[in-house]
């Protein structure tokens, strides 16, 4: 089994490599270290996050709507992240530059370290929070009353 930050070494590594191609791979596989994390965070905190591109929507306006505001900035960040990603891999006609990769990986690397550093404190309020970010205005609840 693989953890999100493995995701983040590979970024790292493509991002120093040559070619245009390397840092569109480290973009890429920078947003996927951060995604991975947060999805293994709202795991822990007892969600469960829909599978395929909903995924993606679902992890940043939760993070947006955990009642902390690093976690929020995390959220921003990951959502951002992933529209750089978007065109890393499908905008090939733009040129993406080394100075942008470093700033995905960098911004990939703070999302994780906002994310591991929540306290059970913060964990258990931020929870509370997303349960009633879903319970009144998505009207819907993922969470599964068990954390993992």
């Amino acid at each position: 089994m693989i953890r999100g930050e493995e995701f983040l070494e590979r970024a790292k590594n493509y991002a120093e490599g040559p070619t245009e191609a390397d840092w569109r791979s480290a973009v890429s596989r920078a947003y996927y270290a951060a995604f991975h994390v947060a999805r293994a965070l709202m795991s822990k905190l007892g969600f469960t996050a829909p599978r395929a591109d909903l995924a993606h929507a679902f992890l940043w306006r939760r993070l947006g709507n955990g009642g902390h505001v690093p976690l929020a900035l995390a959220g921003s960040r990951l959502n951002q992240l992933r529209g750089e990603r978007n065109r890393a891999d499908y905008d090939v006609g733009s040129n993406l530059s080394w100075k942008e990769t470093q700033a995905a990986v960098t911004s990939a690397a703070m999302i994780i370290a906002t994310l591991q550093a929540l306290s059970p404190e913060e964990q258990s309020a931020t929870t509370e929070a997303m349960k009633t970010y879903e319970h009144d205005v998505l009207r819907e609840s993922t969470w599964r009353n068990r954390p993992r």
